[in-house]
């Protein structure tokens, strides 16, 4: 597979990081124009989420855990009868902790950033796309060096009041190496007054689906799946040194929420995370070795809230 460099990836994301400030210069002065369709409404996110130790197939490490904070946020506006524009990102921080001779990275911080602009053609129809913006880099690492970005587009139906699906392709440079490319997909989907499916995959980091059930007006309990990726740039002091590290894996969870208020809901989850990899290349791309590592245990909490 063809490797770039660093210098080629370095102008890619100052192009890229050009073009999001433009988008986000046209979102805001959109927004700016509107007439009295309504205020932002905005959500949120903040939870916890932590893996017990898991056996790896790799010299010199034995096993590893891992804890993980994380939020996000999302404003979305009416500008008019046919435009939405939504302003919407997430930050996680992930603290790895290997049991063994070496520690192939610590550490890690991702922010990404995806503002989103929805057109309805008509009552059915719509289109939507936006702009992405991601840092993902260890403690110490070069910011210039670990920026990625590229782009979403979609096509939605309103097939009724209780679904909606849409539909497209994710495209997004990666650090030295070839552009990801992904499937655009969210459906949320009303199948009886309590029983719920919703499914997202909007950015590199993969997607889930989880079905829910409502227990009143207060409890739910659910199941989910997933798939979960993160690709980012080592520090000068790793055993890699400037190199990348890339974590991905498949999950299966199970979850209770609770609804405080209209505006605040908590959840507690667990589950396994399987098929798991870790992967190291050096700083052109070029791979040094992977690593499986066994089906293992996963909890967190996450708190929701609107206003």
């Amino acid at each position: 597979m063809h490797r770039s460099n660093g210098n080629k990836w370095r102008r890619v994301s100052q192009t890229m990081t050009a073009l999001l400030t433009s988008s986000l210069i046209l979102c805001f002065a959109v927004s700016a124009t509107a007439d009295s369709h309504g205020g932002w409404k905005t959500s949120g996110w903040l939870g916890f989420e932590g893996q017990g130790n898991t056996d790896v197939d790799a010299v010199g490490v034995s096993d590893y855990e891992y804890w993980m904070l994380a939020g996000g946020l999302k404003s979305a506006k009416m500008v008019n009868d046919s435009l939405r524009v939504a302003l919407q990102g997430d930050y996680r921080i992930v603290g790895y902790d290997f049991d063994g001779s070496v520690d192939p990275f610590v550490t890690v911080h991702v922010f990404r950033f995806n503002p989103m602009l929805m057109y309805r053609l008509n009552n059915k129809w719509s289109l939507m796309g936006g702009p992405s913006f991601e840092i993902s880099a260890a403690s110490g690492a070069g910011i210039g060096d670990s920026v990625t970005g590229g782009g979403s587009v979609g096509v939605g139906y309103k097939w009724s009041d209780s679904l909606n699906i849409a539909l497209g392709v994710v495209v997004s440079s990666q650090l030295e190496d070839d552009a990801w490319i992904q499937p655009f997909v969210i459906i949320n989907w009303g199948i009886t007054d309590n029983l719920s499916l919703g499914m997202e995959a909007r950015n590199s980091r993969g997607g889930d689906a989880r079905l829910s059930y409502a227990l009143g007006d207060k409890w739910a309990v659910g199941i989910g799946a997933g798939v979960r990726r993160e690709r980012f740039r080592l520090d000068d002091k790793a055993l890699n040194k400037d190199g990348i590290g890339e974590e991905n894996s498949m999950v299966v969870s199970l979850l209770v929420a609770y609804k405080f208020s209209e505006t605040v809901t908590m959840e507690g989850y667990g589950g396994m995370t399987v098929d798991g990899e870790l992967r190291l290349e050096d700083k052109n791309g070029d791979k040094i070795g992977k690593s499986d590592y066994d089906n293992a245990g996963f909890g967190g909490v996450r708190v929701k809230f609107g206003f």
